[in-house]
């Protein structure tokens, strides 16, 4: 009886190792696919640095820019994005004659500093990187500056503080050099709209805007 017991067992765990290879051989593994409310990792930073255009003043500026991204999947991101702006340029007032001494020349210097943020959109083509060797994406910003005047002459010297609705389309390019890095190298090329506002007097600051910069993967 003992001996019975002992080959029945033996059986049943032979076929139920071979059942478990079989299986083993057969399944079909699904990788999980990356989420962004797992794996923090697929978020990312920007820094970007370049030149503006002010329509108002007519002059070009430094521009910087430090974007956080939120993936919702490969295609279509969002963030925020926060921005300097800065245009200074010098002004010539005119001849000045102090009871017949010898004549100076009236200069009025006046920076804009514009600090304008925005919510972001973003749609990506990520499939194009093996064709064309560079992910494309395009951005839609709505948002809002805050902007310093600040000016210094012969005759006055001042701050004025401005502020309204900023808005942005930007066009980037992704390049990374190596598939295992965790940096794209980035070109901007794109346009905002923003004419703060004080009182009713507005400064129109929207113009074209170049910019170069990194992403990086956190």
């Amino acid at each position: 009886m003992k001996g019975k017991i002992f080959l029945l067992t033996l059986l049943l765990v032979t076929a139920s190792a071979s059942f478990r290879g079989l299986y083993a051989e057969d399944k079909i593994l699904i990788e999980r696919e990356r989420n962004v409310f797992v794996n923090p990792s697929d978020n990312e930073i920007m820094g970007k640095i370049g030149a503006g255009y002010a329509a108002g003043p007519d002059m070009l500026g430094l521009d910087l820019s430090f974007n956080y991204i939120y993936n919702l999947d490969p295609y279509f991101v969002v963030g925020f994005e926060a921005d300097f702006f800065w245009v200074n340029w010098e002004n010539t007032l005119g001849e000045a004659n102090a009871g017949g001494g010898v004549d100076a020349t009236r200069k009025a210097e006046t920076n804009l500093y514009n600090f304008p943020v925005f919510a972001n959109a973003q749609v990506r083509l990520p499939g194009l990187r093996e064709k064309i060797f560079f992910e494309p994406f395009i951005t839609i910003g709505l948002g809002y500056s805050f902007m310093i005047l600040d000016y210094t002459s012969d005759i006055k010297d001042g701050t004025d503080f401005y502020s309204g609705f900023a808005w942005q389309v930007i066009f980037t390019a992704a390049y990374r050099l190596s598939q295992r890095s965790a940096v794209d190298f980035l070109l901007d090329l794109g346009y905002r709209g923003n004419a703060p506002q004080k009182g009713d007097v507005e400064v129109d600051m929207s113009g074209p805007i170049a910019r170069i910069g990194v992403r990086i993967f956190i």
